[in-house]
């Protein structure tokens, strides 16, 4: 289904094509839930599901069971504390284009 709506949808193809299309659809869907259900009895049962998930016992070797999304916000946690860290190589590039510009000092790179 996802193919279908991601690629076929979109028209740009699915699987491998030969003919060149990009393969690089997306399809989004916004719901309002309360034209559903009541808003506050959905993000229970949404809690609810998330602990059912998080207690399911990982598969060996893996670090956990994560719900979508999860570990993309422990991502954002983590760098927001410790930052992100750059490849030296990388950094020096910046730092050369700083330079270039005239905005080392400005950003305090000199």
């Amino acid at each position: 289904m996802v193919e279908v709506l991601c690629g076929l949808l979109t028209g740009l193809g699915f699987g491998v094509e030969p003919t060149g299309r990009h393969n690089d659809g997306c399809f989004m869907a916004v719901f309002n839930v309360a034209a559903f259900r009541p808003l506050k009895e959905f993000k229970r049962e949404v809690a609810e599901f998330a602990q059912y998930l998080k207690s399911t016992p990982p598969s060996e070797g893996s670090n956990g069971v994560y719900y979508p999304g999860e570990i993309e916000g422990l991502r954002e946690q983590q760098r927001l504390r410790d930052g992100i860290e750059i490849e030296d190589a990388t950094w020096e590039k910046l730092r050369a284009l700083a330079g270039e510009y005239r905005l080392d000092t400005v950003l305090d790179l000199a």
